[in-house]
């Protein structure tokens, strides 16, 4: 048995030797789906309080990237590499046109309140997709349509002006809404412990002693270095769910 195996794979297989393989595999069906419904509990808390601004999947934020797309793809039907700007005009200035309206579509709905810096970063992005279509435009023979591009733009800007504005006038709000994330994540932390308590206990009622005892057994023999000392049977499985139970506690333990 290989030392670098997974090691809830490892005690996964550690219940099927001493027979109790549904058990295992109840345990670890039971701590994924915990751990998956612990992430949509955590994203539905966050929408209900922050609505269209949610850090996480508000709607704000696809609209900016689909806005943000429509401004780089403008930006580069008009920059004339590869094409001709004048077969291109009307193009660009539908996909300009439809960035800006998306762009004050998400102004509007998030008002006079914070975004989160990932929302920030996308409108950079779109202000600078559509200032480089207007610099592209303007700098050539006025085509159909240039004035709209140049209006797209100055939405861009101004929607990003408009974001920095408030996030410097309302720093708490702001500081909020930048550590929403973590904040949720460690509102929840208490429910998802007492989740992986209740697996844990509910494990432990269904072994005798001797089951136990040669579970950790067979864990500690095929783990080696990577034996989870003093955890009880099916701890490892629940753990491995249940302690990185989101992507983003995944990404700081990795």
């Amino acid at each position: 048995m290989s030392q670098k195996s997974d090691p809830r794979g490892i005690e996964r297989i550690a219940f099927d030797e001493i027979g109790q393989r549904d058990l295992g595999l109840r345990i670890w069906h039971e701590s994924r789906e915990a751990a998956e419904q612990a992430w949509r509990d955590c994203r539905a808390r966050l929408r209900a309080k922050y609505g269209a601004r949610s850090p996480h999947d508000g709607w704000s934020m696809f609209v900016l990237f689909g806005a943000l797309l429509c401004g780089a793809v403008g930006a580069v039907l008009t920059s004339g590499f590869r094409f001709d700007p004048r077969e291109t005009a009307t193009a660009v200035t539908v996909l300009t046109g439809i960035a800006a309206i998306a762009d004050l579509v998400v102004l509007f709905a998030v008002g006079w309140r914070p975004v989160n810096w990932a929302a920030v970063r996308l409108q950079i992005g779109l202000a600078i997709a559509l200032g480089l279509a207007a610099a592209f435009q303007l700098s050539r023979v006025p085509a159909e349509g240039t004035s709209l591009v140049a209006g797209a733009a100055a939405v861009g800007v101004a929607g990003l002006a408009l974001m920095f504005i408030v996030r410097a006038l309302r720093p708490a709000e702001r500081e909020e809404i930048d550590n929403a994330i973590n904040v949720a994540v460690a509102e929840m932390r208490p429910e998802v412990d007492a989740t992986a308590a209740r697996i844990q206990a509910d494990t432990l009622a269904e072994l005798s002693p001797e089951e136990q005892a040669r579970i950790v057994g067979l864990r500690a023999g095929w783990l080696g270095d990577q034996s989870a000392d003093g955890v009880p049977p099916g701890g490892v499985i629940i753990a491995s769910f249940l302690t990185d139970w989101n992507s983003y506690l995944k990404k700081e333990r990795g």
